[in-house]
């Protein structure tokens, strides 16, 4: 059992996976708390809380990129490092179905199949993806239309001499250009870390959802939350008007989040910042007075409880919103 405290997750994960036998046990994480003590929340809640942290700090400190991001080099992390950062998406994946879809898809399938069975589809995705986005809509736009000068759009020009693009750019080669500053952003430039998780991450080829590239990325749409998708997941079955008033509100706020606070929303009720399970149970409490009602997350289920005593959807619109700003103080007080 490990025992973490909520500030500084990647640190010491990085170091107690620089151990290879890690990965020949089944793992489990405890957090304590700003008083040193042990919280009671045990099991695969904890754990995928625990990943979703580490890669949140992974994606600050340790990569680069928008939507998708690929790793970064830096002169602290040599092999061993990057090495354990690759068991920790084996074993994140092996024991939680958890997965890490931040990383850009392109630079995964790299690492598991080698560039050579790259599809050009899955490569330029991802490199769009791992724009920024008006850097992104600028290139496709100019892509798209066929009276487009490249040479003459200045934010076409702008990322290009972002990206370090030593060509003089046309309307008839601006195509080969955007695949190879893909291949360029993408395959090269985190090559050593390729290099460093290629015999670690074929382990995942053992799962159905890791046989091919095409599964990989059915993998990853699948994982994305969206809004549809998170209200799809609700298992609900209100048994008076006051339930089905707070289901409906539920639904309603759910469908007015961003995608950064639907992964906050995703990761208080089950650990996790993406889609991996086939529903969420929601239940009701009806003990609560207005002046201490707060949703409950059991991780594990999973399950989430809210108070039936909001009226009108602001009220639930607010907790909820002020809830999930908070997350850090969130802990594990059930077993």
């Amino acid at each position: 059992m490990y025992q973490l405290g909520i500030g500084g997750i990647k640190l010491k994960k990085i170091r107690e996976f620089e151990e290879p036998d890690i990965l020949k046990y089944r793992l489990e994480f405890v957090f304590i708390d700003s008083r040193g003590e042990i919280e009671k929340g045990r099991g695969s809640g904890v754990m995928r809380e625990v990943l979703s942290i580490f890669w949140r700090e992974i994606s600050g400190s340790l990569s680069t990129g928008a939507a998708e991001k690929v790793p970064c080099l830096r002169h602290d992390y040599q092999k061993p490092q990057w090495q354990s950062v690759a068991r920790v998406i084996v074993a994140g994946f092996r024991q939680e179905q958890y997965f890490p879809i931040t990383l850009s898809q392109a630079f995964i399938a790299s690492c598991l199949w080698g560039e050579e069975l790259l599809p050009t589809e899955c490569r330029l995705n991802s490199f769009y993806n791992y724009l920024a986005k008006c850097d992104s809509e600028a290139l496709q736009r100019c892509l798209a239309d066929e009276t487009c000068d490249p040479s003459k759009d200045d934010d076409v020009m702008e990322v290009l001499s972002s990206l370090k693009c030593f060509r003089a750019v046309s309307k008839e080669n601006l195509n080969d250009i955007v695949d190879q500053l893909a291949h360029q952003e993408l395959i090269q430039r985190p090559r050593y870390v390729c290099n460093s998780w290629a015999a670690i991450m074929s382990q995942l080829k053992a799962f159905t959802k890791f046989e091919t590239v095409e599964s990989m990325m059915s993998m990853y749409e699948e994982s994305k939350p969206t809004p549809k998708k998170v209200v799809n997941l609700f298992s609900i079955y209100p048994a008076s008007d006051a339930e089905r008033e707070c289901a409906s509100h539920l639904k309603r706020f759910i469908k007015s989040l961003d995608d950064s606070v639907l992964g906050a929303f995703l990761q208080f009720v089950r650990g996790s910042n993406t889609i991996a399970v086939t529903k969420i149970e929601v239940d009701f409490d009806s003990t609560q007075s207005c002046f201490t009602r707060r949703p409950i997350a059991h991780t594990c289920g999973p399950l989430l409880v809210i108070p039936s005593t909001y009226q009108p959807y602001n009220e639930l619109s607010e907790e909820f919103s002020c809830l999930l700003r908070e997350s850090a103080s969130w802990a594990f007080n059930i077993v």
